[in-house]
């Protein structure tokens, strides 16, 4: 019986290994129809509100800041929705969650308001598993961009990121560990992540290992 046991245990660790090989991980699902049109509303809002600094600008210009604000407000309200409803996939209402976020830094539709987006950004992050979320976050916190770095957290929120996989992570947590931010600083382990960033093709991990001084020969680029 016992015997029997195991030889299942290791039928099914294999069928999973097997299937995981073949199909890889799994794909983001895809935008619905409402967040496909909060995405068009979001860049037709942009195209309108761009444009040169002038005494006076009128619609021959193709400048509408009404209609911009319009806009805005319908994928703000998209955004909401899609990101407050919890009964559809994972990626589905984190990734919408992380685009909510992004209003609220930016402040698009609402007040610019970088504690309210950095909620969203960490429940898209942690909860909703959204590593552009995390990056998102890590970045505001590590340059400081909402008046106050928050060192300790960026660190945090590039590991995450890095421990999935994601080149442009591991290489900002390649460089605060070089520069010993929010800690000790550890120059070998931060210039190898930098390093596998570089050779994985992310050219900013690149452009901090000469900035650092270590030679073209150490990361092959």
């Amino acid at each position: 019986m016992i015997i029997r046991i195991v030889a299942l245990f290791i039928f099914f660790s294999i069928s999973s290994a097997v299937a995981t090989a073949q199909f890889g991980p799994p794909r983001a699902t895809p935008p619905s129809a409402d967040e496909i049109f909060a995405d068009r509303a979001l860049r037709d809002a942009a195209s309108l509100s761009n444009g040169q600094a002038k005494d006076i600008v009128s619609a021959d210009d193709g400048i509408d800041l009404r209609q911009a604000e319009r806009w805005h407000r319908t994928a703000f309200d998209i955004y909401q929705t899609l990101c407050t409803d919890r009964s559809g996939p994972r990626d589905v209402w984190a990734r919408n969650c992380s685009k909510l976020a992004d209003m609220h830094r930016r402040g698009l539709a609402t007040p610019q308001n970088y504690e309210t987006a950095a909620t969203l950004y960490l429940d898209a992050c942690k909860t909703g598993l959204d590593t552009n979320a995390c990056l998102q976050q890590a970045y505001i916190d590590h340059r400081g961009a909402d008046g106050e770095t928050n060192w300790p957290r960026a660190k945090e929120l590039y590991r995450i990121g890095c421990d999935r996989g994601d080149l442009s992570a591991c290489a900002g947590l390649g460089n605060m560990l070089y520069r010993g931010q929010a800690g000790l600083a550890d120059r070998a382990r931060g210039a190898q992540l930098l390093q596998e960033s570089c050779r994985g093709g992310y050219d900013w991990a690149c452009e901090r290992l000469r900035g650092f001084g270590l030679s073209r020969q150490s990361f092959g680029r």
